[in-house]
């Protein structure tokens, strides 16, 4: 009779940000904090990124490369098809984006209450208005790993709401209009690395599942703001976590709440971006949030960033089938649940390797 199935085309599969660093890269980040104290320091990391690294990019630029050819060679070993350059360049995601912008200062922290109480820390301080200098840090971080990859390499950058909830706001008192200015700094880096010919670019947004009433009234238009005037040709992903936790295999963190979720799939699927990155290893959604993402790709999180146990190929692919009896094939991507920067280098490679497995599989 031959074979009835149809030649399907395999699920693509990403990663979503962070990558464990490799010792010798000039930058401590709060993954490190964890690992060694088990708990994220985001003052220390604020901290010990000194004028020293600044003055010697050019010695240190050596380093940087390998350790991004390093971290994306264990992402295409391991199955993956759309890269991150594991972000080691940054001492957190946020910060390095905000010492590239006016506005904000590194030498007076503010101390402040984050994540509905999870955790406190002290924070740079925005002092007067936030703008963008002109120089976009973007093109060339993503010239030098892409130059080393393969494939194309995906990029990565902080949202305006989230860099709210991770700095002080000393000037605006308008969470708005501080919002918008942020948003417009964002843009003027996508566009910039549009020019360069980067194909996927990823706003992470992890404060929407905790801050929902403020997503809805002024985070979306934000998040549209960082898009505007990218073309189609261009993958734009928004990536929404649930949060991390002090250190691996931390049971007790009060991690955002799932169902926010579906408070906001509603106006995910209107929003002017092509992908939307959810958590499900962790929380194990009710998958009938797929079917309310009808004009979204979903990026799937299948493996858990938080704890050590490596997941079976067959668990993976399991909650991958159920996920498919509640989306079209052509609009699911693979990947962790967020950042593996919490992992070690083999814990990362594992897991991954089971998800490109599992992935394959379906």
């Amino acid at each position: 009779m031959g074979n009835l199935m149809p030649n399907l085309k395999p699920l693509e599969t990403t990663t979503l940000g962070a990558f464990p660093k490799p010792s010798y890269v000039p930058v401590r980040d709060w993954f490190d904090y964890s690992r060694e104290t088990g708990g994220m320091n985001t003052a220390q990391t604020t901290l010990d990124y000194t004028a020293d690294i600044e003055k010697n990019k050019e010695a240190h630029e050596a380093l940087f490369i390998r350790a991004a050819k390093e971290v994306i060679d264990i992402q295409l070993r391991a199955g993956i098809t759309i890269p991150t350059d594991g972000e080691v360049r940054r001492e957190n995601y946020i910060h390095y984006h905000c010492r590239h912008l006016e506005g904000f200062d590194f030498d007076n922290l503010e101390h402040r209450v984050l994540r509905d109480g999870a955790y406190e820390t002290d924070l740079p301080a925005i002092r007067k208005a936030i703008t963008h200098n002109g120089n976009a840090y973007g093109t060339h971080d993503w010239r030098a790993s892409q130059n080393v990859s393969p494939v194309p390499v995906k990029f990565t950058l902080p949202g305006p709401l989230t860099i709210m909830d991770t700095t002080a706001d000393c000037f605006y008192d308008d969470r708005p209009k501080l919002n918008a200015a942020l948003a417009e700094t964002v843009n003027k880096e996508i566009l910039a690395l549009v020019d360069a010919g980067c194909q996927y670019i990823q706003v992470d947004e992890p404060l929407f599942a905790r801050k929902v009433n403020d997503a809805l009234a002024f985070g979306m238009e934000g998040l549209e703001r960082c898009f505007h005037g990218v073309p189609k040709s261009v993958t734009r992903i928004v990536h929404m976590c649930c949060g991390y936790p002090d250190h691996l295999d931390d049971t007790d963190y009060k991690k955002a709440d799932p169902d926010s979720y579906h408070q906001l799939s509603a106006a995910i699927d209107a929003a002017a971006f092509d992908q939307i990155s959810i958590e499900d290893a962790h929380c194990c959604n009710d998958l009938n949030l797929l079917n309310k993402l009808q004009h979204k790709t979903v990026i799937f999180g299948a493996v858990a960033i938080a704890s050590s146990r490596i997941e079976t190929v067959e668990e993976i692919e399991a909650r991958l089938k159920h996920a498919l009896s509640h989306i079209d094939r052509d609009r699911l991507v693979v990947a962790p649940d967020c950042g593996l920067g919490l992992l070690t280098a083999e814990l990362a490679e594992a897991k991954l390797t089971n998800m490109c497995k599992a992935a394959a599989l379906v």
